[in-house]
């Protein structure tokens, strides 16, 4: 219990934490504005970041990765629709149409998953290799 609460703080700093420097990084120089090339370098990195998150959870979480990386896309998908849909959202959504806050929720779930998968994917060539030998 205590390592999946763990995995699931570490993937999502890591993924919160990486793609807040991203945009920190970009906007803090003069004159810097959020252009249809930014947005699609922003997602391709949010690809690889939801990807690193996913496998790090899996990875702390030592067992189960599908799972762990299942319950980190939730996790994402419900500070989500909090954020989307309540505190500051007539303020985001004057600025960020839905179809971006929709596709950066399927960028996140996806890239989670597909880290968790490659987890799966080290652990059986690691229990594979040790039957052989």
């Amino acid at each position: 219990m205590i390592l999946t609460i763990l995995s699931l703080v570490v993937g999502y700093l890591t993924l919160s934490i990486s793609i807040a420097l991203l945009y920190t990084a970009w906007f803090s120089g003069a004159g810097h504005e959020a252009t249809g090339q930014f947005l699609a370098f922003a997602a391709v990195c949010s690809l690889g970041f939801a990807t690193l998150s996913g496998w790090l959870t899996a990875l702390v979480a030592q067992r189960a990765p599908l799972f762990h990386a299942g319950l980190l896309a939730i996790l994402l998908a419900a500070v989500w629709g909090i954020s989307t849909f309540a505190g500051s959202s007539a303020e985001a959504a004057s600025t960020e149409p839905m179809s971006v806050a929709i596709l950066n929720l399927a960028v996140g779930v996806t890239g989670v998953m597909v880290g968790g998968g490659w987890r799966l994917k080290q652990m059986k060539a690691k229990d594979s290799a040790q039957k052989e030998a």
